[in-house]
């Protein structure tokens, strides 16, 4: 399990990384994935809404400070420059295919 933000382009979920880390060894190993997204609103029963996305997942080198920089804007605000470092490395962005989703909301 690990924390990223996501974000969508085109018809799939990308999360961009800096550094080669596990998580980008297991995706490569199999690439079989499961992100959850939690959100702060009750259904009718009384349950925390959430999204679960089953998908494939392939990393692909490069491009992770710009989509990290575009992810950025969304979560710390448009004025945040994102990697703080200059000239960061080209990272690896993981482009995530769903092939399911499931959980609790509008969407099931």
């Amino acid at each position: 399990m690990t924390l990223a933000w996501a974000g969508i382009e085109e018809d799939e979920i990308v999360i961009g990384t800096l550094f080669d880390q596990r998580k980008l060894g297991n995706i490569r190993s199999d690439p079989r994935v499961t992100i959850s997204f939690e959100s702060d609103r009750q259904n009718e029963m009384g349950l925390l809404e959430h999204l679960i996305i089953y998908g494939r997942a392939r990393v692909t080198e490069g491009g992770a400070p710009e989509l990290l920089q575009r992810l950025a804007r969304v979560h710390l605000g448009t004025s945040i420059t994102f990697p703080p470092m200059p000239d960061p490395p080209p990272g690896f962005v993981t482009r995530i295919s769903v092939d399911k989703v499931a959980g609790v909301g509008p969407w099931t």
